[in-house]
């Protein structure tokens, strides 16, 4: 099984102004659930969880990390994502990965040069009555490999059986698809790698997700958000057409200041508002909250 992803923690940057250097934007984090991991990257999006685990616990944190991700109008149009966490042990757990489909895999997953597929099956997703189907994957790492030479490609054709995905580790890809894009926008890639299960366990773990509902609480300065505060900041937009990006996401922008001068505004928390400061009628400065 791939080791576990476990990214640097970073502090997130709240506020992004004209002098501010790409790399604030992205997000390179770790959370306790995946509620949280998914109210950090955002609404444009959507993430899964299993809830049929084969009685593996989680073992580490959520893993959320973000590069150079671009949202215009509350649609995925670069950048690359990342979601995951490991369950059980390495003798007997998987590595769940999931990226919005839209985007890149902000840590790819690891593959080895054994992988072979085993083959491919049809996988209802969701709660009863708003299921979707999707095509799964099945792949293990049964291809013996020279041990004293460099690898060799897999051959053309050759095929795993369902019995090595427990003797050698399995994989599942699959593109999870919600239910109605209107509650619930995106496809999302998702990538299982197993050690010490069975095909069956595999497959039950990939049938068992449902989407995850964002915490929140924990939504200001999401992805989502620090992608459209870096586009109003980067264009230098007026503040109407700021405004109009905002609403086009999901968000709310009142004017904090104005050539300098702050404005009035009331001290209440909102995480999906939006504080805008301009110069000379062109917005220099985002933060949230």
């Amino acid at each position: 099984m791939a080791a576990a992803i476990s990214p640097a923690i970073a502090t997130p940057a709240l506020a992004v102004d004209a002098t501010d250097t790409a790399a604030v934007y992205d997000i390179n984090e770790s959370v306790q659930l995946w509620g949280a991991a998914a109210a950090m990257l955002g609404t444009a999006g959507s993430l899964w969880e299993p809830a049929n685990t084969a009685g593996l616990h989680r073992t580490s944190k959520v893993a959320v990390i973000t590069y150079n991700l671009v949202i215009t109008n509350g649609a995925v149009t670069s950048g690359d994502t990342f979601a995951g966490a490991t369950y059980g042990r390495p003798a007997k757990g998987f590595q769940l990965s999931e990226k919005w489909a839209e985007t890149g895999f902000a840590a790819e997953p690891a593959t080895s040069t054994s992988l072979a597929k085993v083959g491919k099956l049809k996988i209802k997703l969701g709660e009863p009555g708003t299921q979707t189907t999707v095509t799964a994957q099945v792949y293990a790492n049964c291809f013996k490999q020279p041990t004293n030479a460099n690898p060799k490609e897999v051959p053309a054709g050759y095929r795993c059986k369902k019995s090595d995905v427990l003797a050698s580790g399995g994989m599942l890809k699959m593109t999870a698809r919600p239910p109605s894009t209107m509650t619930a926008p995106g496809d999302t890639s998702i990538v299982i790698q197993s050690t010490g299960l069975t095909y069956d366990q595999l497959v039950a773990i990939a049938s068992s997700f449902v989407q995850v509902a964002p915490d929140p609480n924990v939504a200001a300065g999401s992805a989502q958000m620090r992608a459209v505060c870096k586009q109003i900041v980067t264009d230098k937009s007026t503040f109407s057409a700021a405004d109009k990006l905002a609403q086009a996401n999901g968000y709310t922008a009142r004017l904090a200041s104005v050539n300098g001068q702050p404005q009035a505004l009331t001290m209440d928390f909102r995480f999906d508002r939006m504080n805008l400061s301009t110069v000379n009628n062109a917005v220099t400065e985002c933060t949230y909250g």
